[in-house]
This record gives C-alpha cells, structure tokens and sequence, in this order.
C-alpha cells in the first residue's frame, strides 16, 4: 500500500509541474502583451488631460476676451446715449438761436423802416464848380468855393453832398460821360480831404445830357443871362446840393435777445 500510494504521489507531481509550469506562462505573456498596451492608454490618457486642461484653459480666456468686450459694448452704448443727449442739447439750442437771431433780425428791420421814415433831408445850400476844356481838376477859385461850403456843414457828421458832372456838347457821349464824373470825383476828393464823410458824398456823371428837370432850378440860378459862350463854359462844371437831416432820430429801438 505505502509504495502503491508513493508511485501515486510521485507520478502525480511532474503533472501538477507540468500543468502549473504553462499557466505562468500565459500569464506573464499576457502581460508582457498588455504592457506596451496600457503605456499608450496611458499615454493618451495623458495627452487627453493635457488637451483637456488647455481646452479649459482656451475657453476661460474667451470667456474672459467676451466678458471685456461685452463691458466695451457697454461703455460704447453708454457714450452713445451720452452722444445722443448732447446732439439732441445742441439741436435745441440750435432752434432757441435760430428763433433768437430771427426775432433780432425782425427787430433790426423794423428800427431800420422807422429810422428810414423818420429821417427827412432839406436842401440848405447848392454851389457849383467850373472846369476849363476837357479839363477834371480844380482851380484856386473852385477851391475857395468848396472851401466855403464845407464851412457852412463842418459841425453836421450827417450831411450829405450831391454832385452831379456835365460837360459841354463837344464831343462824344461815351467820352463826355467818363469826363463829367472825373469832374464830380475830383470834387469829393477835395471835400473828402477836408473832413466830409466819404459815406456822405454821392456822385454821378450826366456827360452832354440836359440838365434832369428836377435840377434845372439850380442849373439857371447860376447865371440865367449868359452869353452863349458862357453858356458853354458853365456847362463845364459839377453842380453841388447839400442836405441835412432835419428829423430827430428815435432813441429807444427794438430791443435785441441775447
């Protein structure tokens, strides 16, 4: 029994060893196998963490970029609305100057009708200066004339002076136009030269032309009887009226906005 029962164990031991002995085996070839296996999935692992974390990191900084532009868009709108307020400020004060300078406008017009109708002119003094033959410059003797008048209307800034050329009929009437307001215009120089108000001289040159109906009176008080040699000589001249007003000018007028 004891040698039956010891070749039963030994025989049984190469088995067992030979059944154990593949089982490690296997094993270590299925983790040798799985080795370069789980080295990838960890190294996708990894990679997968790494893009996630920077994913992460990306969206955290749109979402901060979106946080400040939505503050700018703000701030924009803000200025925008300031914007608004101030044009809309402006455009109202733009209608208030408008009605303003309007009414001023209104206001200047009318002292203006009413300084127009109050003030009336009265002829105080006429005058004449002669000139030698297609001549335009003074003598001694006109001087003097002028000089008396502008003695008589020195103390009035308002007066005004009329001066009205003519030129004898030689010659033609384009010509003898130009000539009568050389004439008129040496005159205003002289007067201008001595004090008179450049804006107080009004001139005009008739040339050959009859004398206008509305001088005609001053025309022959100068010298109804002359011969007709002198008659030409006076035709040679400016012809002078001076006016002053004679209305008191208002002193209140329309009152302007500011």
């Amino acid at each position: 029994m004891n040698q039956s029962r010891l070749f039963l164990i030994t025989g049984l031991v190469p088995v067992v060893l030979a059944l154990a002995t593949p089982g490690c085996a296997t094993k270590h070839y299925v983790m040798a196998q799985l080795a370069p296996v789980n080295a990838k999935v960890s190294a996708l692992e990894t990679k997968t963490n790494d893009q996630a974390d920077k994913e992460a990191t990306d969206v955290s900084r749109v979402e901060e970029k979106l946080g400040s532009t939505d503050s700018k868009v703000a701030e924009v709108a803000s200025s925008a609305q300031q914007a608004n307020a101030g044009a809309a400020q402006a455009n109202q004060l733009a209608q208030q100057n408008q009605s303003a300078i309007a009414t001023n406008q209104a206001a200047v017009t009318a002292s203006i009708d009413t300084l127009d109708k109050a003030i009336t002119y009265s002829l105080v003094a006429t005058g004449d200066v002669t000139f030698a033959f297609n001549k335009s410059n003074l003598g001694k003797t006109d001087e003097m004339a002028l000089d008396s008048l502008v003695q008589q209307v020195q103390s009035n800034s308002r007066v005004v002076f009329e001066l009205v050329g003519f030129t004898d009929r030689v010659g033609g009437t384009d010509y003898n136009l130009a000539l009568s307001r050389r004439r008129a215009e040496s005159v205003q120089r002289y007067l201008v030269r001595h004090g008179i108000p450049l804006r107080g001289i009004h001139i005009v040159g008739l040339g050959k032309e009859a004398v206008p109906q509305g001088l005609l009176a001053d025309a022959q008080a100068v010298d109804a009887n002359a011969t007709a040699a002198n008659s030409h000589r006076l035709a040679r001249r400016v012809l002078i009226r001076i006016y002053t007003p004679n209305a008191s000018v208002p002193t209140e007028s329309a009152s302007l906005q500011r």
